[in-house]
């Protein structure tokens, strides 16, 4: 049986604006859900910026692992 979990990101631009990223911080995402807030604040980060993803949600890490190959050092 293959299920498919879907989630809407709301408040994505504001939530990330108010974080006034620059592209050499250090950010933590606590609730990596399926990355929507992630995915955003990766666009804004330099190569020296970071960004830490956190879940307890195993479905949850796997996305991570998976969205997160391109940036992985």
């Amino acid at each position: 049986m293959s299920e498919e979990l879907t989630h809407t990101t709301v408040l994505l631009s504001e939530a990330v604006a108010a974080l006034a990223i620059k592209p050499d911080g250090i950010y933590v995402d606590c609730t990596f859900g399926r990355g929507g807030h992630s995915a955003l604040i990766l666009q804004h980060l330099g190569a020296s910026g970071r960004l830490i993803a956190l879940d307890k949600d195993l479905a949850a890490i796997a996305c991570g692992r998976q969205m997160g190959k391109p940036w992985n050092d």
